[in-house]
This record gives C-alpha cells, structure tokens and sequence, in this order.
C-alpha cells in the first residue's frame, strides 16, 4: 500500500473541533503531547453525536437507537476499551471531512502519528502490509462474522426481485476499488458487471441514479433494515446475503508519542468487553449482527 505525504491540516481541524474529553480524569495531564486522539470518518461522527447526545459513551450498554450502525458503536467501544484497559489521558474524537481521499487521509494522519488511533475497524489484509507502523489490535469483527446486504434503491423492482444468485449476478455492482475484500467477494459471485469507483459517496450516487443496481452495506437496525444516505433510501434484496472474508481490527500508530501506551489499554480493555459479552451485544443491538437476517441464503 502506497502511503503520499501527510496532509498537514489535521492538528488545526483537531483544536478548532471542541470534542468531549470523555476518558480525561480530574486532574489528568493536559499537556496536548499526551492527549488520545481518535479519528473517524465526518459522517460516522455526525450520527455518533446523534447517536450518543449528552450520555457518556463510557457507561453506555444499550446500542440501538437513532443514529446506531456499526461504525458509530465502534467509536464507541473503542472508548470503552481504553478505559476499561487503564488510559486515564484525556481522549479527544477526531473528524477526517468527507472526500474522495478520506479514507487514505485517514490512514497517513495515522501513520504519520498525527492522531492515535482509528476508532473504526479496518481488514486485517489491509493493515498486514503497515504493520510495521501500527499495532493492531484483536479482533472486534471475527473471521466469517462480517455479513453483509446487497442493498439498492428503494424503486429498483428489479433488483428487490432478484433472490437467488443467478438473478443477483445479472445485476451491476458499484464498489470502491480500494475495498479488496469488498471487490473480491463481487467478483466472486460471478456478477455480469462489477464498476469500480472511488468512493462511498460515488457507490451511493450512481444506484441511486440506476447506473448501478447494487452496493454492498451492512444491514441496518431500522425496522425495515433500510439505510438512509442524506435523502436517499436504500433497501437490502430480500432473503439473500454475503460473508465477506476477514477480520476487522483497531489500529495504533507507532509513531504517535504514547502509542505503545495506549495499544497496551486497548487490547486490555477488548478482552474485557469480549469477556462481558459486550462486543457482540453491541454489533447485534446496532444491527450488524442481525437476528431476522439469520436464516437468509448466503450465496458465498
């Protein structure tokens, strides 16, 4: 994995944002060096706010509601985990904004050891080749735990109507060509077009617009397991799903000044939340793990 040069805005964007030192103890060390940072993607922070509003996310059990989905309760136990593992610095969130390059932002703030850690799970595949510059954690998503929904929009009959794999693989798939386990599970079902673009919003926009039939998105705990983008809504095809290889971990920088420190608490504070049965309780109350999806016909 190529990593370009560090874009040095984030240190302004990390003062001028205002977060909840939610981890900082009276008394702690305010001195910025040892200060957490934890960075997310805009969005996944906006419907964390939404999500959390003025409870504290360190005694927070319950993980439905507006605003929950898997990268928000992520941030969440991400939190959580440190605590639980000793860190008593104060810990500020951190926002990477929407783009294009988002997700390569996000890892060269990271490796530059501009911020922390990520408070989101990325795939082992992808961390294996930087490993000399993080540490990774456990597992928050196990192998073969990730499932996912081949989700359309909401006036596609076409697409809804195609529960079986051989209806599925007429269809088109967007995906980001730089999600690999996403791309290669696509390609894997045999499906008659697979287009490759750049970025979340790019897949959102072209099924939106019907240049694409399918994205592949977690499913969701609204009542209909629809996902909301902005004003566009989006519905999983009914009875038929995918596992994606893998497993997805949270990532330490190296280079940041208390890295070592705060990989020691999070792997610490990860067995504890395994151990109380945590983890799986919040990807099943956000809806990743979801119940009335259990028996549908995984085509890989």
């Amino acid at each position: 994995m190529r990593i370009a040069h560090l874009i040095p805005s984030l240190r302004r964007a990390a003062l001028a944002l205002g977060c909840a030192l939610w981890t900082g103890l009276a008394g702690a060390d305010s001195n910025p060096a040892q200060t957490v940072t934890i960075l997310t993607q805009q969005d996944v922070y906006t419907d964390y706010q939404r999500f959390i509003g003025k409870r504290n996310p360190l005694t927070l059990e319950r993980f439905s509601g507006p605003g929950s989905r898997r990268d928000v309760i992520e941030l969440v136990l991400t939190q959580q985990a440190l605590h639980l593992g000793g860190l008593r610095a104060p810990v500020r969130l951190v926002k990477v904004d929407h783009s294009s390059d988002s997700y390569s932002r996000f890892l060269r703030e990271i490796l530059s050891g501009s911020a922390t850690l990520g408070g989101n799970t990325a795939w082992l595949i992808d961390l294996q080749s930087i490993k000399d510059k993080i540490y990774i954690s456990a597992p928050l998503i196990r192998q073969g735990e990730f499932e996912a929904g081949l989700y359309t929009a909401s006036g596609n009959a076409t697409a809804l109507a195609a529960r079986d794999l051989p209806a599925v693989q007429r269809l088109t798939a967007v995906v980001a060509e730089s999600w690999r386990p996403d791309v290669t599970t696509l390609q894997g079902l045999g499906m008659s077009k697979v287009l490759l673009t750049q970025s979340w919003d790019s897949m959102v926009g072209m099924v939106a617009k019907g240049r694409a039939d399918v994205l592949l998105a977690p499913f969701q705990a609204t009542p209909d397991m629809a996902l909301r983008v902005g004003e566009q809504r989006f519905l999983p095809i009914p009875d038929v799903k995918v596992g994606l290889q893998g497993s997805r971990h949270l990532f330490v920088s190296r280079s940041a000044p208390n890295g070592a420190k705060v990989a020691q608490a999070l792997e610490k504070g990860i067995a504890v939340l395994r151990e109380r049965g945590t983890i799986e309780r919040a990807y099943s109350e956000s809806g990743f793990f979801n119940d009335r999806t259990r028996h549908w016909q995984r085509l890989n």
